[in-house]
């Protein structure tokens, strides 16, 4: 009689942790890299408001922390209102996919919703700039001119940055060319 064992079975739970691990260990250096090689003033220009901005956190940024609490309240209040608006935007940004998708391909129908997505963006735009209009009105001249020259350094820090950029692309351009 022969001795018929049966082969050794090959576990699957080792090459399965490994694979894991390399995932992990993928993923975290990949994180990590976006997380530790962002500078600060990247992770500034980020949060900063783009170009002149009257928003709510240039306000905050500008003014003393005794008026944050109002800034907050009035913005909470203003933004009760804008959630039907953004709906609106999202429905007219799915029919624009809608459109897109149409077989066959309607160009008059693609352009009429993005006429009206524009016009529902603009419609809150005007919103936002009564909302903001009417809350700078009840602060001080001195406040006001404090938010103005906040929000022109911003205005030219953004110049001047996007300028330095433009200027480092042309020259590394025509280092390229040469």
């Amino acid at each position: 009689m022969t001795d018929a064992s049966p082969a050794p079975r090959r576990s699957w739970l080792r090459p399965a942790l490994l694979a894991s691990l390399a995932v992990n260990l993928f993923l975290i250096g990949l994180i990590g890299g976006q997380v530790f090689s962002e500078s600060d003033d990247a992770v500034k220009r980020a949060n900063a408001s783009r170009g002149y901005s009257l928003h709510p956190r240039v306000m905050m940024a500008a003014l003393p922390e005794d008026r944050h609490g109002d800034i907050r309240a009035y913005y909470a209040e203003a933004r009760k209102g804008m959630r039907g608006s953004w709906r609106e935007i999202n429905t007219i940004r799915r029919e624009i996919d809608t459109a897109l998708r149409a077989d066959p391909f309607d160009l008059e129908m693609l352009r009429a919703s993005q006429r009206r997505e524009v016009e529902a963006r603009a419609a809150l735009r005007v919103k936002q700039n009564d909302d903001i209009a009417t809350f700078l009105a009840t602060l001080s001249d001195a406040e006001r001119t404090m938010v103005a020259d906040y929000a022109l350094e911003n205005l030219e820090k953004q110049t001047a940055y996007w300028r330095e950029r433009r200027r480092k692309r042309e020259a590394e351009k025509k280092r390229a060319q040469e």
